[in-house]
């Protein structure tokens, strides 16, 4: 289709940009597409091994000698579809419709975030009649998965000391600063025993609310690999059941909201398990009202369960770790400073793996949650390994860039942004590691239900935040 939406050039590059495979570690295509548009419309390119490009666009005449801008964005998507959905990521472009005030895809995520970044960028850089310093576009890759090309970019490569960030999803706020974080994954050994004669009951935990394990971890949610552990551990005191199989979670960032294990018992004990069952939905009806636990009886071709005492660490392992909230900022009491996430469980024959995603906006608080869970660990006799992990965005009490983006919103749409520190990740926190001195701020249109085949762009606010964008370049 051919969207005819305003800001006109805005829609246009994005419904382009929608035709470019673009998934995380596949960006060849949509890297050497930017660069072939900046050569088409005269600006310097740099494109470096991780395929981030950089678009350097000379200051409108008359503002030669002000402060250089950067807009930043990243090109990867991530890319869901629909349950029976044979649309292919690699090979077929993104399927664009419009609905009311918003702009949609067809059983597959839209890609806004952060395709909406690449599209103003690009309407700004052709643009030549524009007000504005000299001013630079930076495109990153993978930023879905390990914000890797943020964290590559060599020093030096930058000219500006203004960054405005467009990976925020929520029209009228400034983010001004983020989390950062690290991931645990843990092995915990088990031995195993012949399967003796009896039933095999297969105990399910679903339907919880989820979330995304930093901009939701504030909301008291379950996680369903903790409700798991409470349903074994009572059944266990109750009856003398036997661990087979367990798993729960699929992603580090997210709210698990799926778990199951398979339980063997020598005697019939399906009363006692909906007793248990029917007590934990209570426990949890104010936080998860629509919870769902079911256990059924069912054949396996399991052949071991765990050694008693595997299972009652496991239980133990469980029960001690913590999830949630950790602890909140002081500059902001009702934001949180440091969580963690018990993300995924899973049996790989000898072991147990755990992955646990820990976020902090404090290093040093992050330091004190990760020592709390690794004395668990050594405790229990567990093996752990920490992941790389990404950098926190430092907010920053004075601000020339926040100060002036505040006031230009204000004169223009006569109200006050929210300022807003995030407990999630944004490349600001990578670059400012090898780029100290640049001022950040985040800003965004609304986007709702990312990373979903739900995903939409509100039009109209699209047009308005870059309305906006276009007034902050010209007043910096």
């Amino acid at each position: 289709m051919n969207l005819i939406l305003k800001p006109e050039r805005v829609f246009y590059y994005f419904e382009e940009i929608s035709k470019i495979p673009r998934e995380s570690y596949k960006e060849k295509k949509i890297s050497d597409y930017l660069v072939a548009f900046g050569k088409i419309n005269n600006l310097e390119v740099y494109q470096d091994e991780r395929n981030n490009v950089v678009l350097r666009k000379k200051a409108f005449k008359g503002y030669e000698n002000h402060r250089g801008v950067i807009l930043q964005g990243h090109m990867d998507m991530v890319c869901e579809k629909t349950e029976g959905s044979l649309h292919n990521f690699d090979k077929e472009p993104i399927q664009l419709r419009v609905e009311d005030n918003y702009l949609k895809a067809k059983d597959t995520t839209l890609g806004a975030d952060n395709g909406v970044a690449l599209a103003m960028a690009m309407a700004i850089l052709e643009d030549k009649g524009l007000e504005h310093g000299p001013l630079e576009f930076l495109a990153t890759t993978s930023e879905e998965t390990d914000l890797g090309g943020a964290l590559f970019l060599k020093e030096g490569i930058l000219k500006g000391n203004l960054l405005i960030n467009l990976d925020s999803e929520d029209e009228g706020i400034i983010t001004v600063g983020s989390a950062g974080g690290v991931e645990i994954d843990i092995s915990l050994p088990i031995k195993k025993e012949p399967l003796l004669a009896g039933e095999n009951y297969k105990i399910k935990i679903s339907n919880l609310l989820g979330g995304h394990s930093g901009i939701e971890i504030d909301k008291n949610r379950g996680n369903a690999n903790k409700i798991l552990g409470e349903v074994l551990e009572i059944l266990q005191e109750k009856t003398s059941i036997k661990l087979i199989d367990i798993s729960g979670g699929s992603k580090d960032n997210a709210i698990p909201v799926n778990s199951e294990a398979i339980v063997f018992s020598e005697e019939n004990i399906d009363g006692k398990i909906k007793e248990i069952i029917s007590k934990i939905k209570e426990d949890y009806a104010q936080v998860e009202p629509d919870l769902e636990i079911t256990s059924e009886i069912i054949e396996t071709k399991f052949y071991e369960t765990f050694s008693e005492k595997s299972f009652l660490r496991y239980l133990k392992v469980i029960k001690t770790l913590p999830t949630g909230v950790y602890s909140w900022m002081e500059e902001y009491k009702n934001v949180v400073e440091s969580s963690d996430n018990l993300a995924i469980v899973k049996t790989e024959n000898s072991d147990i793996k755990i992955i646990i995603s820990l976020r902090s906006s404090d290093r040093s608080v992050l330091e004190r949650l990760k020592n709390k869970i690794f004395s668990i660990l050594e405790e229990n006799n567990a093996n752990y390994e920490l992941s790389n992990g990404y950098p926190e965005w430092k907010f920053k009490k004075e601000s020339y860039l926040r100060d002036v983006a505040l006031k230009v919103y204000r004169k223009l749409y006569n109200k006050d942004m929210k300022i807003e520190v995030i407990h999630a990740g944004l490349e600001c926190g990578a670059i400012s590691q090898k780029y100290p001195n640049i001022d950040f701020i985040s800003i965004g249109p609304n986007i709702k239900n990312v990373h979903t085949p739900r995903e939409i762009l509100d039009i109209k606010s699209t047009e308005r935040v870059y309305n906006y964008l276009i007034e902050l370049l010209k007043e910096l």
